[in-house]
């Protein structure tokens, strides 16, 4: 076919396209086509390319140079029948449709409590999954009142000593704890010399949680992603690390937090969660955060429930503290506020993993601290390379700077801190760093 009977026919064609199917009686016209793609356009390329005057025909609206592919107008719900039509015509070397595309934008895991967590959901952790879901050299610790160690939702996940070996009675790793397979207990106890009772320090490698807060906590932080069991942890494919701070009831001392926080560097964790803490300052605590944060750890610490002052050791210096929203970005009533707060998360109504092998409901910064401190891993497990401050400033960078109630306080506060946390923007901030060991500036200014 000649050039000019071509375009001719090329004319001819998508007169017919727009004006003949344009035209057809109600009754006989196919119905839409289906599917996800560009309406009113249908795009082709021909076995010769189109001449300049061609390419300006009132039907053809687009041409994609280099590969001589057109875009041509059609009757809106008939690109399905003009695509057809074109395809049996020798002259075209191939037509379809302009298919939609989609950002690689969620990750819907299979848990079936996921329905139940409106907090990950919240935070756009769907789309940060899309990017990781955790990576095992990132050890979460969690300084609490231990692990119910075999619920079938965190098991998995379970931080293991790589250098010791189990029940020998014997510090393998020669880092003074015998058998600390799972983790380590410091605690006190009265110990009677044989004229009186003293409350002295002790320790031993019994981690098992008989509370149930460390576990609740555990699982918002870490429970396994997409294993078609109950929840997904922030970081589902993080590890754990149990380090028990708190007896039967919820107790526990200061002196033991600061072990606890050493002893979880020592043996590896880049993220401490802290869902504890007093009202009085400690410069040992301090003390404890520096050492982490000195050695490359962050501490993440809940701001305390009595509405009042932020405890420590959140208010140390160099800790990340978490306030506490609620389904809709209000500060939950409970949660403590001071310039120490830097980020919140949702900790109203949180479903997660419990003592008993099952699943329970509680409020609390006990419950918001987890979710940061998984999306601290989730950054770690995308960019192992960045120090504890470029995790932290990328957390609080990338907030939602959501308001206090009925409170409109933009920018930082001192009861959100820079906002609610957001996973997928923290996530996308993260890929886009370089690689390399450099000074993060933050993408989002506030």
């Amino acid at each position: 076919m000649n050039r000019l009977r071509r375009s001719h026919w090329l004319i001819g064609l998508a007169l017919l396209v727009a004006v003949g199917l344009a035209d057809a009686p109600r009754a006989q016209a196919r119905p839409p086509c289906p599917g996800d793609h560009a309406p009113g356009v249908v795009l082709a390329r021909f076995r010769a390319p189109l001449s300049t005057t061609e390419q300006s025909g009132q039907n053809i609206v687009a041409v994609i140079p280099g590969i001589d592919v057109v875009a041509i107008r059609t009757p809106i719900g008939q690109e399905c029948a003009v695509r057809d039509t074109l395809a049996r015509d020798p002259h075209v070397a191939f037509t379809e449709l302009d298919h939609a595309i989609h950002a690689a934008e969620a990750f819907i895991p299979n848990d079936p409590g996921w329905p139940n967590q409106w907090g990950p959901l919240k935070m756009g952790a769907p789309v940060a999954w899309s990017i990781t879901t955790g990576a095992p050299h990132v050890v979460i610790a969690v300084l609490d009142s231990g692990t119910q160690l075999t619920h079938p939702d965190l098991a998995a996940n379970l931080w293991t000593n790589p250098g010791e070996l189990p029940d020998n009675g014997l510090d393998d790793d020669g880092n003074g704890k015998a058998d600390d397979i799972w983790g380590w207990h410091f605690y006190h106890e009265w110990a009677w010399d044989g004229t009186q009772y003293t409350y002295l320090p002790r320790q031993d490698n019994r981690v098992a949680d008989d509370y149930g807060h460390g576990t609740h906590v555990a699982g918002i932080a870490a429970a396994r992603i997409h294993n078609g069991v109950g929840i997904a942890g922030m970081a589902g494919t993080a590890r754990l690390m149990t380090v028990k701070v708190l007896d039967q009831y919820g107790n526990g001392w200061y002196s033991d937090l600061a072990q606890g926080i050493v002893y979880a560097v020592d043996n590896g964790a880049r993220v401490i969660n802290i869902s504890a803490g007093g009202k009085p300052s400690s410069q040992m605590l301090q003390e404890a955060v520096d050492y982490a944060h000195a050695r490359g750890a962050l501490v993440v610490a809940a701001a305390g429930n009595d509405g009042g002052a932020v405890l420590y050791p959140a208010a140390c210096e160099g800790a990340l503290a978490v306030a506490a929203t609620d389904q809709n970005d209000l500060r939950a009533s409970f949660s403590n506020h001071g310039p120490q707060v830097d980020v919140a998360a949702p900790g109203v109504s949180i479903y997660s993993t419990w003592y008993r092998g099952n699943y329970f409901i509680r409020s609390g910064t006990s419950m918001a601290t987890p979710h940061v401190a998984g999306l601290a891993a989730l950054i770690w497990s995308a960019r192992p390379h960045l120090t504890s401050l470029q995790v932290s400033e990328i957390i609080t960078a990338t907030a939602s700077d959501v308001n206090s109630g009925t409170l409109q306080l933009p920018g930082w506060d001192e009861y959100l801190g820079w906002g609610r946390i957001d996973a997928a923007r923290a996530l996308s901030a993260t890929i886009q760093m370089p690689t390399g060991r450099y000074l993060y500036l933050p993408l989002i200014l506030h």
